[in-house]
């Protein structure tokens, strides 16, 4: 199976039990379903999520959206496939958007009720968040789908 037709199948795997009003509220129910799964499934929902995010607005968009409420998450996940200079990248930005160092519980709730003012209304992470991206985008040695498939193959 290919690359792409496996990270299809694990993605779909993830997303078919996720409910759209859980976007719009400020509770668990995402993260506690996101965190249950198998961690292959996770795994692949967390990395296509958090490389599709930064592809298509970066890592402001990530955060903005909610999606870096599996930050933590998602940085062991992109170390486990070995896409370690990535990880490094997000481990940065979680740093940068969580400045206060809140206890992880405490930065997905201000995340997810828009309570981090330096991120949703005076917006002074855009550019360097967008500096990160830059990064991000120039990195052609952590091929994403090549070490995600293969993570998939091997387990």
């Amino acid at each position: 199976m290919s690359n792409i037709k496996l990270i299809e199948e694990k993605y779909a795997d993830a997303v078919k039990g996720i409910k759209e009003e859980w976007f719009n509220e400020h509770n668990t129910n995402w993260y506690e379903y996101i965190i249950g799964l198998p961690i292959q499934v996770q795994f692949c929902y967390l990395i296509v999520v958090f490389h599709n995010q930064i592809f298509n607005g970066g890592f402001h968009q990530y955060f903005v959206n909610g999606y870096g409420q599996f930050a933590k998450e998602t940085i062991e996940a992109l170390k486990t496939i070995g896409a370690s200079k990535k990880a490094d990248l997000l481990e940065e930005a979680l740093s940068i958007v969580n400045s206060d160092d809140d206890p992880d519980y405490t930065f997905r709730k201000k995340l997810l009720e828009k309570q981090i003012p330096q991120l949703f209304s005076t917006d002074v992470l855009f550019e360097t968040l967008d500096n990160l991206d830059n990064i991000y985008y120039s990195d052609e040695n952590e091929d994403i789908e090549q070490l995600l498939g293969s993570y998939l193959k091997s387990r």
